[in-house]
């Protein structure tokens, strides 16, 4: 047969799991479906790429797309030879490798190569990406005399209209990645020699390394015996330990031997699995009860946190909020009231948002969210956003109290939470009747892929209705769910 040739992301991959790259290249059809959540996060690396270009503008945009490589390589030849120094895109093929450059620029009589990435930090992994790259291209005949990588700015605060100067920083990275580039033949080679058997599946285990630095979107094939709840659902127990319990035959928390040590946490999910009988401590439970002071605001928050800021006074990456539900109960067992917001996509959400929760949260009473860490925190956005109102988020951010404490500290446990305590793995287990299941916004990442849908303004007034039905459905099972699980608390105690 031919000899195969890879994309720089297929040589990623391979450093990833030879496994995974034996898979990309015969077995494709075993690959998981791009997710809403994954596809959005595409999305915003391409959005980031935009704007790397307008920070060095001028440059040539290759007009040949990824399918048709062979055109892409004739442009990028061509360009280079009518004397261009700034591309983008620019395609080279050598050593059996494919790469597309971010940002090529021509100083002098050398290259410079820009990879942007939509992170805020040189990380392990971008170093092969450049690596690769770098590579293929001085095969090609291209003097590169320095290499950079380009990451978000956190500490950009968006006042007017976007500066891709403050948005990026820049790092040269031509010494760190060297020691990276003269393993690059080896890899190759390596990679090739496992490609030229099309007919044998590398023989690789499962592990850490199935979702490390990236989810592999085929774990479903090589995950495919592990059942939903096992050993791998522990927490705080080492990845080692759970491998090794497989490669024992275990996997079923049940079966784990009384021999093996674990941390209190990971035991008290055997003990309830091998019982079948939750683990629940009415003490302080109790306590935790009577430390709620009525009337209750069960709150959720549903935010956005784009790379590039919507609105100013925000940074890359800051949670900006964009819906809120509120059900408040003015007495123990009493009826609870709805109150919600949803932004309009034409407008910053934060003034209403924060006028919301003063008006609506009184001076006296528990305000309450489930994992409450997060809510504050985007209380505490709002506060520095409006210092005018400051003083009294900052001060209704301090009441909040913890719904998901209890679960947390493992006073409640049941076998159903396999391994978490999460809202999502608690509410069906205390609360059989409530559901996210086919809902069509079913969790925190369809809210952003909803809201981002009404950000676009492509969508019809009927797509655009529903959209904000289905988001509001969702946030108000969210608060609504608080006020059962704290009625289960409460009966329990």
């Amino acid at each position: 047969m031919a000899k195969k040739h890879i994309s720089k992301s297929q040589y990623t991959r391979g450093l990833q799991c030879v496994k995974s790259l034996w898979l990309y290249n015969y077995r494709k059809d075993l690959m998981e479906e791009v997710s809403p959540s994954t596809q959005a996060i595409f999305d915003q690396g391409h959005e980031v790429g935009e704007w790397a270009r307008k920070y060095y503008k001028g440059g040539v945009l290759l007009a040949q797309g990824r399918e048709d490589i062979a055109g892409a390589l004739k442009e990028t030849r061509e360009l280079i030879a009518e004397g261009k120094t700034l591309l983008y895109e620019a395609t080279f093929q050598a050593g059996g490798v494919l790469v597309r450059c971010d940002i090529l620029r021509k100083v002098g009589k050398a290259w410079y190569l820009i990879e942007v990435k939509s992170s805020t930090e040189l990380k392990e992994q971008h170093l092969p990406d450049i690596a690769i790259q770098k590579y293929v291209l001085e095969a090609s005949g291209l003097k590169v005399e320095k290499a950079f990588l380009m990451v978000i700015n956190t500490a950009y605060v968006k006042d007017g209209p976007i500066d891709p100067k403050k948005l990026f920083k820049i790092e040269d990275v031509t010494e760190v990645i060297m020691g990276v580039e003269a393993e690059v033949p080896a890899t190759l080679k390596h990679f090739f020699k496992i490609l030229a058997n099309e007919k044998k599946e590398p023989a690789i285990d499962i592990g850490a390394h199935c979702s490390d630095p990236y989810q592999c979107d085929f774990c479903c094939h090589c995950w495919k015996n592990i059942p939903a709840h096992s050993v791998y659902n522990l927490p705080r127990l080492a990845a080692e330990i759970k491998d090794d319990l497989r490669r024992q035959g275990i996997l079923e928390l049940k079966d784990v031997p009384e021999e093996i040590a674990l941390c209190s946490a990971a035991a008290d999910y055997v003990a309830v699995a091998k019982t079948g009988k939750p683990k629940i401590m009415p003490e302080p439970i109790r306590e935790f009860v009577a430390g709620l002071e009525y009337p209750l605001y069960h709150l959720d928050f549903e935010t956005i946190n784009p790379a590039v800021p919507l609105y100013d006074g925000l940074r890359p990456y800051m949670q900006m909020p964009f819906q809120v539900s509120l059900h408040i109960q003015a007495k123990a067992g009493g009826p609870v009231k709805h109150l919600e917001y949803l932004a309009d996509a034409k407008m910053d959400p934060r003034p209403d948002i924060a006028a919301f929760l003063l008006e609506h949260i009184g001076p006296a009473g528990t305000p309450l969210a489930y994992c409450a860490g997060f809510e504050k925190s985007v209380i505490r956005g709002l506060a520095e956003f409006a210092p005018r109102l400051g003083k009294k988020l900052l001060a209704l951010a301090e009441r909040f109290v913890d719904l998901a404490a209890p679960f947390r500290s493992r006073h409640v446990l049941l076998p159903e939470f396999c391994g978490s305590f999460s809202m999502k793995a608690v509410l069906p287990a205390l609360v059989p009747n409530m559901t996210y299941e086919g809902m069509a916004v079913a969790n925190g990442s369809d809210a952003q892929n909803a809201y981002k849908a009404l950000l676009s303004g492509r969508l019809t007034a009927e797509e655009e209705a529903q959209l904000r039905k289905d988001l509001i459905a969702y946030c108000g099972q969210d608060t609504l769910a608080m006020v059962k699980v704290l009625a289960w608390l409460s009966d329990a105690a």
